[in-house]
This record gives C-alpha cells, sequence and structure tokens, in this order.
C-alpha cells in the first residue's frame, strides 16, 4: 500500500515538472522561432503545424513501443529524449534540421504522455482514481505556471524558455527514475481500427463516430488560433511575460470554473452547448480584432476560456458514447490523429493569414467562426430544437 501511494505521488511530480517544462514553452513556440531562429511566418506555420500534429496524433505509433521496452523505460526516453531535442535546437540554424528536431519532439511528448497515463491506468481502482485527480492538477499547475513563466524568461532571454523546458525534463525524467517496473496486462476491450472499418456497412457506429470526430475537429481548428495565432499578432504590442500572462488567464479561468460546468450542463441539450461554445470563441475573436487594449484581450481570453470548459469535457464525454464497438484506446488514438490534423491546419491557416492581412486576421477568424456557427445550426435536425432537456434526458446525458 505504501509503495502504490507513493507511486501515485511521483506520478504527480511527473506530471508537474512535464507540465511547466511543456506549457513554458510550447505557447511561444512560434513567436520564438521566428525571433531566435530568424524564420518567416510560411516557415514557421509548417514547422509548428507539423509539430502539433505529431504531438497529438503519435498517440498511435507510440503504443507499440510502450509495450514493447515498458512504461518505466519509454518514460523516462520520452521526458530526456525531448530535453535532449530542445537542447539540439537550441544550436541549429539549418530549417531542415529545425523541422526534423520538431517533429522528433513531437513525437517524445506522445511517448511520455502515453506512458504516464498507461502507467496509471494499470493502478487498483481506488489509487488510479486518486492518480487520474493528481495528474489533473498537475496538467492545470503547469497550464498556470507554465506560460507566465515563459513569458518572463522571453523577456529577459530568448533561450531561457528552452532551457527551463530542458530542466523540468531533464527533473521529471529522474523522478521517474524512482518508479518500479510495471508489467503490462492487456485488458483492452472493443474491437481494433482494422476490425471496425470491416464491420462499417454492417454496423452504423461506423459513420457516427466519423462524423461526429471529423466536427470535433474544427473546435480544435479554432483552439488553436490561440495559442499559435495570437501571440505573433500581438507581439508587436505586448511583451513575451504580458502573452505568457494571458495563457495564465486561460488556465486559471478553467481551473476555477471548470467544476461548474457538469452541474449545470444537463439542463440544455448538447447540440445547443457546442453552439454556445461557438459563439463564445466567435465572440473572442471579434474582441481581439477591434482592440488590442488589455482588458479587451483580457475579456476575450475569458470568453476563449469558457468555450474551452464547455467543448473539451463534451467532446471526450461523447468519443465514448459514439464509439460503438471501437475499443476506447483506438478510438482516443484515431481521433488524436484527426484532431492534431485540424490543430496543424489551423496553425498554417492562422500565421498565413497574418503573413498577408497583418492586424486584420482576427477579423478573418471571427469571419470563420460565423460560418462555422451558421453551418452548424442550419444542420441541426429539427426534431432537436426544443432548447431544454426533459427529466427522462437529463438523466440519460449526464456525462459525470
Amino acid at each position: 500500500m505504501f509503495l502504490k501511494v507513493n507511486e501515485g505521488i511521483l506520478t504527480f511530480g511527473i506530471r508537474v515538472f512535464n507540465s511547466v517544462g511543456f506549457f513554458v514553452y510550447v505557447p511561444l513556440l512560434s513567436l520564438w522561432l521566428v525571433k531566435m531562429k530568424d524564420l518567416d511566418i510560411t516557415e514557421t506555420s509548417l514547422a509548428v503545424a507539423a509539430f502539433t500534429f505529431v504531438s497529438k496524433a503519435g498517440n498511435v505509433l507510440v503504443g507499440g513501443v510502450v509495450n514493447k521496452f515498458g512504461i518505466k523505460n519509454s518514460l523516462i526516453v520520452g521526458l530526456w529524449g525531448s530535453a535532449l531535442l530542445l537542447t539540439i535546437l537550441t544550436i541549429i540554424h539549418s530549417y531542415t534540421l529545425i523541422f526534423v528536431i520538431v517533429l522528433l519532439l513531437g513525437i517524445s511528448i506522445s511517448l511520455y504522455n502515453v506512458s504516464l497515463k498507461t502507467h496509471i491506468s494499470l493502478l487498483e481502482e481506488n489509487e488510479r482514481l486518486q492518480a487520474f485527480a493528481l495528474l489533473n492538477i498537475a496538467v492545470n499547475v503547469g497550464a498556470s505556471i507554465g506560460p507566465f513563466l515563459g513569458g518572463w524568461l522571453l523577456d529577459w532571454n530568448s533561450f531561457g524558455i528552452i532551457i527551463a523546458a530542458i530542466v523540468c525534463y531533464v527533473l521529471a525524467g529522474g523522478v521517474s527514475l524512482l518508479l518500479p517496473r510495471i508489467t503490462i496486462e492487456d485488458a483492452e476491450k472493443g474491437i481494433n481500427i482494422v476490425q471496425f472499418v470491416k464491420n462499417s456497412r454492417s454496423d452504423p457506429h461506423f459513420f457516427i463516430f466519423i462524423r461526429f470526430i471529423a466536427f470535433s475537429g474544427l473546435f480544435w481548428f479554432l483552439y488553436t488560433q490561440l495559442f499559435t495565432t495570437f501571440p505573433v499578432v500581438v507581439s508587436q504590442h505586448f511583451s513575451g511575460k504580458t502573452i505568457g500572462l494571458f495563457f495564465t488567464v486561460n488556465a486559471m479561468t478553467i481551473i476555477v470554473l471548470q467544476g461548474f460546468y457538469p452541474k449545470i450542463q444537463p439542463k440544455w441539450k448538447m447540440e445547443y452547448w457546442y453552439a454556445l461554445a461557438l459563439m463564445l470563441i466567435t465572440a473572442s475573436y471579434f474582441l481581439l480584432w477591434i482592440s488590442h487594449h488589455f482588458w479587451i484581450i483580457f475579456v476575450s481570453v475569458i470568453l476563449f476560456s469558457m468555450a474551452e470548459i464547455i467543448w473539451v469535457p463534451t467532446i471526450d464525454h461523447q468519443i465514448v458514447e459514439k464509439k460503438g464497438m471501437l475499443s476506447s484506446s483506438w478510438a482516443f488514438g484515431i481521433s488524436g490523429v484527426l484532431w492534431g490534423m485540424w490543430e496543424s491546419i489551423g496553425g498554417f491557416v492562422g500565421l498565413n493569414l497574418y503573413q498577408y492581412v497583418g492586424h486584420q486576421t482576427f477579423f478573418y477568424l471571427t469571419m470563420i467562426g460565423i460560418v462555422i456557427f451558421i453551418g452548424y445550426m442550419f444542420q441541426l435536425p429539427y426534431r432537436k430544437m426544443s432548447f431544454f432537456t426533459n427529466k427522462n434526458q437529463v438523466e440519460r446525458k449526464d456525462w459525470r
């Protein structure tokens, strides 16, 4: 029992270090590449899009690696490998090498994420619940501290954000050495993706699942504009420290308000929660377009965060609902690939919009948001036009 309690504490420590390390540089990566590597917007957008896609889609690629080499070894390789790749990134200047390094960095991030979550999933149920709760707290701690620290370091020394990330990854890997070796048990239920595709003609869930992950990807397209496009657009008006503060506001808003959403979610149908999230995102973009005043941007970040509070848990919940016989690991793996594609496209579109239209970027993003919202509302079937759920629907759709 003592050992298992220590494992929960160890995974919490690992996640705190790796989350701070991740968030200290990733939100500012596009700005750092432009500033320190003298890349143009097109080169930066391609590199960041590739990094974003691989860090999401890599979950599918590294599962076999974790099974073959073990959780502990894979976790350490992922963390220390990330530190090594960031070290290399600071000394190279060839765009080809930079592109390759950010691809490998994305794979390393996928490797340690999958390893850590797999480790927690193998704990006993009571320990697992506690460990996942600690994991969520650790991620939010990293998301709160990392961007603000990154912005401050970027103003002090441009290499500071990379050095801080390296230190955090090394410390996380050091803590990982204290974990015991764990045997992976194949307890996965459900069918794999090959069987799922083969059964597509007879299983209606196949097309339901595909349509849903295609739709949910639109939110990731919109989401990446805050973390990739926004820092570049406002960099002429605010210091890196202030930009980091905005990201911290995003994380703190989610920490404070996320717990309220499950309590009020059953009052409306999920379709209308999605519509509200799209409205909030579009309103956030509109504010970012009309003014670069500190408090206007502050409010826009709050609105964006409120949308994130709605759509992130709702989509995760509905992935499980709509996957049919497909196993959960494959469902989230395939979803991660498509979400990574949407994020990559979003970053590429946003940064290239900035290259051609400059400070009008968020005007065009607002128009994109409006088009998505209108298209979504028009496709809602008439039978779902009742705004509130009835009692039976509340009980059926309560995802807590």
